[in-house]
């Protein structure tokens, strides 16, 4: 059942993710939480399972926040999610997980496009991309290129098409990805609201 409310908009996607027990882990609880959206308005396809969000863009999952103008999420028949955030010409999509540890750090990004593939929990970020891990406090560990990846649990992350990274001895540059802007499928159903936001939850189970 789809249910609408006035104010601000959520959808909650049921995930089914796969993961790996390595060291240096992301907030460990973040694989457990469902992924929701919010926004000023979306436009869905029933059939295609492919959802259109517009406005205010903001996903999390757990301590996961993407920021951004447009979102558009697909569902794949498996029930994971790939996610694709763009920004606009103010501001650039945005990106940022709190690590797991005994410090409160935090990995944060940008980029014009940003990409999260539930299946492999893999981010990437491309477009004017960088990324740095930082505290409260002070920032260290910035990598500046075109297109980075980062895995999520691992916290390991790669620059692609290598701009600048700040060490004496940067990688060597890598084949870029093609990556390119989602598209807008035509939608079926569409809500949108001028003034005031809409409410839609959504739970999508595999």
């Amino acid at each position: 059942m789809v249910l609408f409310k006035k104010h601000f908009l959520v959808l909650v996607l049921a995930t089914n993710c796969a993961f790996i027990s390595l060291p240096s882990l992301a907030l460990k609880s973040d694989k457990e939480q469902a992924t929701k959206l919010s926004s000023d308005a979306a436009d869905f396809n029933d059939v295609s399972q492919e959802y259109i969000l517009t406005g205010n863009v903001k996903i999390n999952k757990g301590s996961m926040l993407v920021q951004g103008d447009k979102a558009v999420i697909v569902v794949d028949p498996e029930g994971y999610q790939k996610i694709s955030v763009i920004g606009n010409s103010k501001e650039l999509a945005q990106f940022t997980q709190q690590l797991d540890g005994p410090k409160i750090e935090f990995i944060y990004g940008e980029g014009e496009l940003i990409i999260y593939e539930a299946k492999t929990d893999m981010l990437l970020i491309s477009g004017q991309a960088y990324t740095l891990r930082k505290n409260l406090s002070t920032w260290k560990d910035k990598l500046v290129a075109e297109k980075i990846e980062y895995d999520l649990y691992t916290e390991k992350y790669v620059a692609l098409s290598l701009l600048k990274v700040p060490s004496e001895n940067p990688p060597s540059k890598k084949e870029s990805l093609g990556v390119t802007p989602p598209t807008s499928p035509k939608p079926v159903k569409s809500v949108m609201s001028s003034k005031n936001q809409v409410s839609l939850e959504l739970k999508n189970t595999p």
